[in-house]
């Protein structure tokens, strides 16, 4: 899994169309957005599975306790590799990452996964503000 990180002053996006041949999940068509957020880019390999997922919340919550973030926006972005998951099981390492977040006392938010989507952002100037993993 990559994920590219960022601490932002504000994160909004909308969803505006379709990217898949198939509807994996129904998308709002309405803006989101969020202040003081983490968002995590998050590309999920074929290697991947949910553990993957749950090892990513972990890494992720403490830099959220570090920066004192109030969030964290799992946004799915299949930008970071050329080794692309499935779609059904990058949808459920998603889904998987979310439910850990929750469980683990996070705020969370997930983009809808599929769809493309126009999005604004504001990172802040700190050294930890930009940040890329690689989970395994």
């Amino acid at each position: 899994m990559k994920i590219l990180q960022w601490h932002c002053d504000y994160f909004k996006y909308k969803a505006t169309r379709l990217a898949l041949k198939t509807e994996l999940e129904h998308a709002s068509e309405s803006e989101h957005k969020f202040e003081n957020v983490i968002v995590a880019l998050t590309c999920v390999e074929k290697e991947d599975t949910p553990e993957t997922g749950r090892n990513a919340v972990i890494a992720l919550k403490r830099h959220i306790e570090e920066v004192k973030a109030d969030m964290l926006v799992i946004y799915p972005y299949a930008h970071l590799t050329n080794n692309l998951s499935t779609p059904s099981i990058a949808l459920t390492v998603l889904k998987e990452m979310e439910s850990y977040a929750k469980l683990q006392g996070i705020k969370v938010h997930r983009a809808p996964f599929g769809w493309y989507k126009e999005f604004e952002v504001k990172v802040k100037g700190h050294p930890l503000a930009e940040l890329s993993k690689t989970i395994t």
